[in-house]
């Protein structure tokens, strides 16, 4: 019992601490190493999903990423999905990213979604999109951009499938990282990528 009650108590200091616009980096870091270190206990609430929308918007993309890949299980919702994909793209994990937008572009037909306002840039407008449209749009992008990642087939346009299986190398601050990361290499990437020190 009193497990479970510290475990809500977790729950409910993140939810709480993110609904009150967390406009500190620190803090949000700090909320977003408590959410990481107690992921186990917080499955099945939106913790992870919260908190990484607020690392996100405070441009701790590979925190972001951990955390979205926590909040994103097999029954996630097609706004998660998409923030996990969003996140993929932002930290050069491409092959990831196209295989959810790939997905959404189906079954995110029907739904909508409001973007995140930078931390940094509270003049950038919110808007909304619908996230297939949204999808395919960023798919197109990442397709021509990476010609070389995605090689076209003749003919079609289509995609070999061969290049979803290749892993993409990203740099940010001077280090290189390959597919998934621990959250400490996430949170230290993100210091560097800030120039924090």
């Amino acid at each position: 019992m009193k497990r479970v009650a510290s475990v809500l108590g977790v729950a409910a200091v993140s939810l709480l601490a993110t609904a009150c616009a967390t406009v500190d980096r620190g803090m949000a870091r700090q909320e977003a190493a408590t959410t990481l270190a107690n992921a186990a206990e917080l499955q099945g609430t939106n913790a992870a999903e919260v908190v990484g929308r607020t690392s996100m918007a405070f441009g701790d993309r590979y925190t972001a990423a951990n955390l979205f890949e926590r909040a994103a299980d097999s029954r996630a919702s097609v706004g998660k999905r998409f923030n996990l994909a969003t996140a993929y793209e932002a930290t050069g994990r491409l092959p990831e990213a196209v295989a959810i937008y790939r997905t959404l572009m189906d079954d995110g037909e029907y739904v909508t979604m409001k973007s995140n306002r930078p931390m940094n840039n509270p003049d950038v407008p919110v808007r909304r999109f619908n996230i297939a449209e949204e999808s395919a749009r960023r798919l197109a992008r990442i397709m021509v951009e990476n010609p070389l990642m995605f090689p076209m087939q003749t003919g079609g346009g289509a995609v070999a499938a061969t290049s979803f299986a290749t892993p993409v190398a990203a740099t940010v601050g001077g280090t290189t990282t390959t597919g998934r990361i621990s959250d400490a290499q996430a949170m230290e990437l993100d210091r560097l990528a800030s120039g924090a020190e």
